[in-house]
């Protein structure tokens, strides 16, 4: 769990996209903040949540909020340890979901991702809840593969998000020797539309990222 500060440039269909990503946080607690705007958009997601003594991560709170054409969407999700229960509300529904059947929201399974990476897990499902409903995430590592980058050349490893049933296509590059931080997203759309982002710079622990030594 090392802080960081990370800037990306991407694109959406063609329009440029900024994007922050930012771990903040010590000990056991820890705020986790992504945020993706441009000329019409402005969405933003946090999730706040501890690492208790064994490592597992406990989700405490998680909130997105979504600006496009001038219409707001908001969601929360908040966590009772104690019931076991996850209570989710936006402006059209709530729900109440079992932790037991899942508990991991669209930010803290990238947590979890980043970990079973740097331990060497293959497998890697995560059921999250999304929407107020559960759904399981799967990914596939597909090799090494060398990135160019505006830090310089980068080491990475490549996984693909498995969409059975889909043409949608996902695929992630992480960097080994920094944690496994995510460098490269791309996504295509099954109507032909295409999402990409790309580490710009940022820092890892306080310093810089292009003053680490090169991967």
């Amino acid at each position: 769990m090392t802080p960081y500060n990370l800037i990306y440039s991407g694109s959406y269909n063609g329009m440029d996209v900024k994007i922050s990503r930012n771990l903040t946080g010590k000990a056991t607690a820890y705020t986790l903040s992504t945020t993706a705007n441009n000329m019409v958009s402005d969405i933003s997601e946090q999730a706040i949540f501890e690492m208790n003594a064994h490592g597992a991560i406990v989700e405490l709170k998680y909130r997105a909020t979504r600006n496009m054409f001038g219409l707001k969407k908001k969601e929360l999700l908040l966590y009772d340890q104690t019931t076991g229960i996850a209570s989710y509300e936006s402006k059209k529904k709530k729900r109440q979901i079992l932790l037991s059947d899942a508990h991991f929201n669209q930010l803290t399974y990238q947590i979890k991702l980043q970990s079973d990476l740097i331990n060497g897990a293959t497998f890697l499902n995560y059921p999250i809840i999304k929407k107020g409903k559960v759904r399981i995430y799967r990914f596939e590592i597909l090799g090494k593969e060398t990135l160019k980058t505006p830090l310089g050349e980068i080491n990475t490893l490549k996984i693909r998000k498995i969409r059975e049933g889909s043409d949608r296509e996902t695929f992630l590059w992480f960097a080994p020797r920094w944690n496994f931080m995510l460098i490269q997203l791309w996504q295509h759309e099954a109507g032909g539309g295409d999402y990409r982002m790309l580490l710009e710079n940022g820092t890892l622990a306080g310093k810089e990222l292009g003053s680490l030594t090169t991967l």
